[in-house]
């Protein structure tokens, strides 16, 4: 192999069965993707991969070479994780991924005070529902709300994050008999919790609480959400409901980078000065 950073293409595509979607994750063109699949196949003298209806599908060769390049993957990712960990510099890059719900609730305060404290680190910022994978550095810290953070990550929990019933103060000077209920799709807030008609469903936090303060219904939303929104009122009669936790981690070869130490501790401190009203319990 003339190459080794081809194995990551080859990884992403045998992945995905598909050269844009492996084009897509790896961040570069389609073209960059077929070309090097095909200079890669060249190199082995063996096809990789046949084209059927269902996508691209690794031959017999292919699939055994993919089994190999766990162990080379693994080893490559490591040695970045290494590197990046013994960078000893307050100057560089790192970079966070976070919910951008909780970015614009709680972080975006504390890390405009980062940046201006730490005008040498060059913050990168993803906004993503997904669990960024730390092994492969596709993030250096990870703020998410799970109940099961991955093994491979450190770090701590920094608050619960429950639910509770909110609505405008106009829906609540108004309240029908029969309420209308304004649900995320996300299992435990679908189905009402009082005498209320399903009005309303959405995937995004963002515009369910759009929705609430537009006096629409009641629904369940996290407390990071709605408490402390004057256009929010929290409804009593529905107690706090325990879901999921709010979990801020990296990786332990990189823990000891000085810029992974120096956001997460901010990131604890930005945790604990909010946490009585990420989990509800603000006066």
């Amino acid at each position: 192999m003339k190459n080794w950073d081809d194995l990551r293409i080859f990884r992403a595509m045998a992945k995905s069965r598909s050269i844009r979607a492996a084009a897509a994750e790896l961040k570069t063109t389609h073209a960059t993707v077929s070309r090097r699949v095909r200079a890669l196949e060249d190199d082995l003298g063996s096809a990789l991969f046949e084209r059927r209806k269902e996508g691209y599908v690794l031959t017999a060769f292919g699939q055994s070479m993919m089994d190999l390049t766990q162990s080379v993957t693994a080893g490559v990712e490591a040695i970045d994780r290494l590197a990046f960990g013994q960078d000893g510099s307050l100057a560089g890059p790192v970079r966070l991924s976070v919910l951008e719900d909780l970015y614009y609730k709680v972080l975006a305060n504390p890390l405009d005070s980062f940046m201006r404290s730490h005008p040498m680190i060059e913050l990168t910022i993803e906004t993503t529902s997904s669990f960024r994978d730390v092994n492969r550095r596709e993030a250096d810290v990870i703020v998410r709300i799970t109940s099961d953070p991955p093994e491979q990550a450190v770090g701590r929990k920094v608050a619960d994050s429950p639910l509770a019933a909110y609505c405008s103060r106009d829906y609540l000077r108004n309240r029908p008999v029969v309420d209308r209920w304004i649900a995320l799709d996300y299992p435990p807030t679908v189905s009402p919790l009082l005498n209320a008609r399903p009005a309303f469903l959405a995937n995004s936090l963002t515009v369910v609480a759009d929705v609430l303060r537009r006096g629409q219904g009641i629904g369940l939303l996290p407390c990071f959400m709605a408490e402390g929104d004057c256009d929010l009122v929290r409804l009593s009669e529905v107690d706090l409901i325990p879901d999921k936790e709010i979990w801020t981690l990296t990786h332990v070869d990189i823990l000891h980078n000085p810029r992974v130490r120096l956001l997460m501790d901010h990131l604890y401190h930005a945790f604990s000065n909010q946490r009585a009203r990420i989990e509800g319990r603000a006066e």
